[in-house]
C-alpha cells in the first residue's frame, strides 16, 4: 500500500506540473426553424484559468468536423469567468446547411488534454461528439452547461461525493446517462473519433469503493475518492422521443481531488464500474393499438414473445444487457399484424435484461428478470 501510494502521489506530482486547461466540454445543436437543413453548432469548453491561463488564452478557435465530409474552423464567440475568476466558459458557435436528411455526428479534437490519474494517455487529444437526426422534426440536442458548485471542479478526498451532471432539454425529451469512456482521434484523422486507451473509471484505478451515474437523473456518485489528484469521467447522454433515439452527446469532465480538513466519509466496498452504468429507466412509447407480450417472466430458459398491432407493421426485437449491450436482435422482414418467437436465455447468466421492440420505428422496453 506504501508503494501504491508513493506511486500515485508521484503521478499526481506530474499531473500538477504539466496541468493544462481543458476541464469539461461538449456539443450542441439546434434547428433554425426558418432555414431547412440549417443548424447552430455550439461547442462549449470550461477551461482552468489558475493552472492553464496561457492556454486558455491562446485558444482562440477550433476545428469542427460537421459529419457532412466538412470541416470549418470556428472562433471564440465568448469567455465569460466562473467560480473567482478561476473558471471560463468559453462558447464557440456557427450555422451550417447539410444536404440533406440524415444522421450526423459533429466533433472535435481538442490538444493539450489534462493530465490525469486514471489514464496514461495525456498526449493524445480531447475527443468531444453529437450524433443528431437531420429531418423534418426539429430538435435541440440537450444542453449538458454544469451547474458549478462553489468548488468548481474540485472535490474533497476522503468524502463522498455528489456531482449534478442533468442537462437541459428544451424539448422535454427524455434523457438517459450512462458511464463512459473518453474519446480522441486518430493520429492521422481528426474526425474519426475513437475510445482512448488504457482507461480506468476513478475507483477502478485505486480498486477502493463505488462509481456510479443515475441514468434517469445524471447525479454521478463517487463514493469515496481515497487519492489526491485530477481524474477523467465522460458520460454520453441520448435524447429519446416517443422511443426513438433522436441524439447522443459525449462530455469529459476532469474532476480534481484536493486534501480538506473533513471527517472522512465510511468506504463501502470495492465494486468495479460498469460502462454504460445501471439502466435504471428506460422512456417507453406506449400506443394502445400494440400488445407486447413477454412470458414466463421471471423465466428460467425459454421466454416467449408475442407483438399484436391493428395494423400490418415491421417489428425488430433486441435482447439487451442491463448495460445497453446488443445480445440478440430479429427483424421480421416483413409487415404482419401479429409476430411470434421464442428467445433461448439459457446460456446467460441470472439477472435482469431489457427487450426491446421497435414497431415501425417507435420503441418499447420490457425487464426481463433470468433466474
Amino acid at each position: 500500500m506504501k508503494t501504491f501510494t508513493l506511486i500515485a502521489l508521484v503521478l499526481w506530482s506530474a499531473c500538477a506540473s504539466y496541468a493544462t486547461h481543458l476541464l469539461s466540454g461538449h456539443i450542441q445543436v439546434k434547428p433554425e426553424a426558418s432555414r431547412p437543413l440549417t443548424y447552430e453548432i455550439r461547442l462549449i469548453v470550461y477551461l482552468d484559468e489558475i493552472r492553464g491561463a496561457a492556454a486558455s488564452n491562446a485558444m482562440t478557435s477550433v476545428t469542427l468536423c460537421l459529419g457532412d465530409g466538412q470541416t470549418r474552423e470556428v472562433f471564440r464567440e465568448s469567455r465569460r469567468l466562473l467560480n473567482g475568476n478561476s473558471i471560463s466558459y468559453n462558447s464557440f458557435r456557427i450555422n451550417h446547411t447539410y444536404s440533406g436528411p440524415g444522421t450526423y455526428t459533429i466533433s472535435t479534437s481538442l490538444i493539450n488534454r489534462s493530465p490525469v490519474l486514471n489514464s496514461s494517455n495525456a498526449e493524445v487529444p480531447l475527443s468531444l461528439s453529437t450524433t443528431f437526426l437531420v429531418n423534418s422534426a426539429l430538435n435541440q440536442t440537450p444542453d449538458l452547461s454544469i451547474l458549478l458548485p462553489s468548488t468548481g471542479f474540485t472535490i474533497a478526498n476522503k468524502q463522498r461525493v455528489v456531482f449534478a451532471l442533468q442537462a437541459n432539454d428544451p424539448d422535454s425529451d427524455s434523457l438517459v446517462y450512462l458511464l463512459a469512456k473518453p474519446q480522441t482521434a486518430q493520429a492521422n484523422n481528426l474526425c474519426s473519433i475513437r475510445q482512448i486507451p488504457g482507461y480506468q473509471y476513478p475507483n477502478d484505478f485505486s480498486r477502493q469503493g463505488t462509481f456510479k451515474l443515475n441514468s434517469r437523473t445524471g447525479e454521478l456518485i463517487w463514493d469515496t475518492p481515497t487519492q489526491q489528484g485530477p481524474f477523467s469521467v465522460a458520460i454520453t447522454v441520448s435524447e429519446y422521443r416517443n422511443g426513438i433515439l433522436l441524439s447522443q452527446t459525449s462530455e469529459e469532465i476532469t474532476l480534481i481531488v484536493i486534501d480538506k480538513p473533513v471527517t472522512p466519509d465510511s468506504l463501502p466496498p470495492y465494486e468495479p464500474a460498469t460502462e454504460g452504468g445501471l439502466v435504471t429507466d428506460l422512456p417507453d412509447y406506449r400506443d394502445e393499438s400494440i400488445s407486447f407480450t413477454t412470458f414466463p417472466n421471471p423465466v428460467d430458459d425459454r421466454l416467449q414473445v408475442v407483438i399484436q398491432t391493428t395494423k400490418p407493421s415491421l417489428v425488430v426485437t433486441q435482447l439487451l444487457a442491463i448495460n445497453g449491450r446488443e445480445l440478440y436482435q430479429l427483424a421480421t422482414g416483413k409487415t404482419a399484424q401479429k409476430h411470434e418467437q421464442t428467445i433461448s436465455m439459457s446460456s446467460l447468466a441470472p439477472g435482469v435484461y431489457l427487450l426491446k421492440a421497435t414497431i415501425d420505428g417507435q420503441s418499447t422496453v420490457r425487464k426481463i428478470v433470468k433466474r
